[in-house]
């Protein structure tokens, strides 16, 4: 599992600040990921280090996966 780091998309566009989560999946900056099930978001960096999110380390969430629409076109 890694840590990485997303904005959110809008009309698939990426906006607002880049949040971290973590991924069982293999991903690479650019990426399209399914954020939650209603939210999906862009891949902005990948290999985050622990200690850059220590204070909130136990409030990280895992995204869901890649997005489909993003596997479709690979």
């Amino acid at each position: 599992m890694m840590l990485i780091k997303c904005r959110f998309l809008k009309n698939s566009l990426p906006y607002g600040k880049e949040y971290t989560y973590r991924s069982t999946e293999d991903v690479k900056v650019g990426d399209h990921v399914q954020v939650n099930p209603m939210s999906k978001g862009v891949v902005t960096a990948v290999n985050v280090p622990e200690e850059e999110v220590a204070a909130f380390a136990d409030k990280i969430r895992t995204i869901t996966g890649k997005s489909e629409e993003e596997n479709e076109n690979d």
